[in-house]
């Protein structure tokens, strides 16, 4: 594997830096990429800790290209540690870069003592990252930690993860957009035995059927227009391994009984060649659409659908199990002070019961980013807590939720409105059972008796 990526059109400064680097940075080794979808094949295969990225990398579309490989490169990777080198530099363009994961950015051309100096403490930065990450894994491993929450629902869910862990079968999530899929993809491949091999997560972005084919099984040489050199596929490449497809039912429909082939054969065929190739790797697919919706408008295959319906996991919506908003707040909290050095600890009272009010559309994904953005407000008017002030959510959404909290409503009152929601859902979760719902929440009978 390499530690370094190169991304740059002018094959001729990246092919110089190579050799620059090569002999600044030994023994550490890189390699290089001409355009994005280069870099992201080799960011998949290479598992680089460091890239470096040039802003233009498609003339037709300018710096956006940068910015968007940058954000394929953090999705991919997101212990990679990105360094912007540009000819387009400016002050606005850095803070985006940086907004958008990058570590540092430097305008062309870069000193290459400077630069080595740089990937160097890159490097280190990204494999302490990744060390610690492993431990954190390690830690939580049989535990699934990094599934926050005590609600019925995410213990099911745990039990789920950890029952689909043991076995190699496909896998098929459904839930809305937001709750969590690519995590649990992940926490299954992590729990399995498969966790020392590659975990490839693939979304399709919606390309025609020859691209997803190619990028998913890999093509022979002049099989067809733009194949100029074989290919080998993410499939074959993740052997042994686990397969995450992200909206299985953007997958253009041709490459599904492709896609058949290998959930029932563990076999593939390069676009162009003639013989199969056996491979042993394991796939999850999700979807944020209705399965119903999906199977009646073809979207998603049948027979297809069929195969992977053996195991299917249904991810709760964040509407349903509120209870563990706290659990998660603190989650995303924890995570900002490791990464941002944030002080910022707690949430007020009046700030949760807002949170409890919302009907969260977005999900974990929605509610991670309105944390997010208020802790930075609480940081920057230097206080150690979220306050009500400080969340960012949508008036008319809150207002209409089935809680019926209204803005203008006191405070305490409010407090009683979110404890009433969290008995109803233990409660309901429950059976009715006050002794089992009293017990979920940490709290006497009593308390269930007179707020339910």
């Amino acid at each position: 594997m390499a530690d370094i990526l190169l991304v740059d059109d002018d094959s001729e400064l990246v092919q110089s830096l190579v050799r620059v680097l090569s002999r600044l940075v030994a023994p550490r080794s890189v390699v290089a990429a001409g355009n994005a979808k280069k870099a992201i094949e080799l960011c998949v295969a290479e598992q680089p800790l460091v890239a470096v990225i040039d802003l233009c990398l498609d003339e037709k579309i300018g710096v956006e290209s940068g910015f968007e490989l940058l954000r394929a490169l953090k999705a991919t990777n997101p212990e990679l540690r990105v360094l912007v080198l540009t000819g387009h530099g400016s002050l606005a363009h850095g803070i985006r870069a940086m907004g958008l994961g990058a570590a540092s950015f430097l305008e062309k051309p870069a000193d290459p003592e400077h630069l080595a100096a740089l990937l160097k403490d890159g490097i280190a930065q990204a494999e302490l990252r990744r060390a610690y990450n492993e431990l954190s894994r390690e830690n939580n491993r049989g535990g699934l930690g990094e599934l926050s929450g005590t609600s019925t629902a995410v213990q099911r869910l745990r039990e789920e993860i950890e029952f689909v862990s043991t076995t190699n079968q496909p896998v098929l999530l459904l839930g809305e957009t937001g709750t969590g899929k690519s995590l649990c993809a992940r926490l299954i491949h992590e729990h399995s035995k498969r966790r020392h091999k590659k975990f490839i997560h693939y979304h399709p972005n919606f390309g025609g059927g020859d691209i997803v084919q190619s990028e998913l099984f890999g093509h022979t040489k002049g099989s067809f227009t733009g194949a100029v050199e074989n290919r080998r596929g993410l499939v074959l490449e993740g052997d042994g391994g686990t397969l995450f497809i992200d909206e299985l039912d953007a997958v253009p429909v041709e490459t599904q009984v492709t896609l058949l082939d290998l959930v029932q054969e563990q076999r593939v065929r390069p676009i162009g060649s003639d013989v199969f190739q056996k491979v042993d790797c394991r796939c999850i697919a999700a979807t944020n659409r209705p399965i119903q919706q999906a199977l009646e408008s073809g979207s998603i295959r049948r027979d297809l659908h069929h195969r992977l319906a053996h195991c299917i996991i249904k991810l709760p919506a964040l509407r349903e199990r509120l209870s563990d908003l706290p659990l998660l707040i603190e989650s995303s909290l924890r995570k900002l002070r490791e990464r941002e050095g944030l002080n910022v600890f707690e949430v007020e009272p009046q700030a949760l019961a807002r949170c409890a009010a919302y009907a969260w559309p977005g999900n974990i994904r929605e509610l991670q980013g309105v944390v997010e953005s208020a802790a930075y407000r609480a940081q920057f008017k230097g206080r150690p807590s979220i306050y009500a002030e400080d969340l960012q959510i949508g008036q008319s959404e809150a207002s209409s939720t089935p809680t019926g909290l209204a803005e203008s409503r006191p405070f305490h009152e409010q407090v009683e409105i979110f404890k009433r929601t969290l008995i109803r859902q233990a409660l309901d979760a429950c059976g009715g059972n006050q002794v089992q719902a009293a017990s979920m929440l940490g709290v006497d009978r009593g308390t269930i008796r007179r707020l339910s």
